[in-house]
């Protein structure tokens, strides 16, 4: 039993590592801030009501930082996803 509990614990670490890697790479992505309109990556932006993308000093209090609006996501519709499906 305890030799299950293991196995699950392993493929329940590569499945975490595996998501942790594709929103690395969502993140990478390039976004022109809606504000001022300089692109940055979408993992330093902010998420804003009407599903638009602010930079750190366009940003205000209703908006949700990459970190949390990623978690949101999903991940099975990505193109990094569906691109590594692709290739297979």
């Amino acid at each position: 039993m305890l030799e299950f509990v293991l196995q699950i614990r392993i493929y329940r670490n590569m499945d975490l590592n595996k998501n942790d890697k594709i929103m690395q790479e969502y993140g990478k992505r390039v976004q022109r801030c809606y504000g001022c309109f300089i692109p940055y990556h979408l993992k330093d932006m902010w998420l804003g009501e009407d599903v638009s993308y602010f930079c750190e000093s366009c940003k205000d209090d209703t908006m949700f930082h990459f970190d949390i609006f990623s978690k949101m996501l999903d991940q099975a519709k990505l193109r990094e996803v569906t691109e590594q499906d692709h290739h297979h």
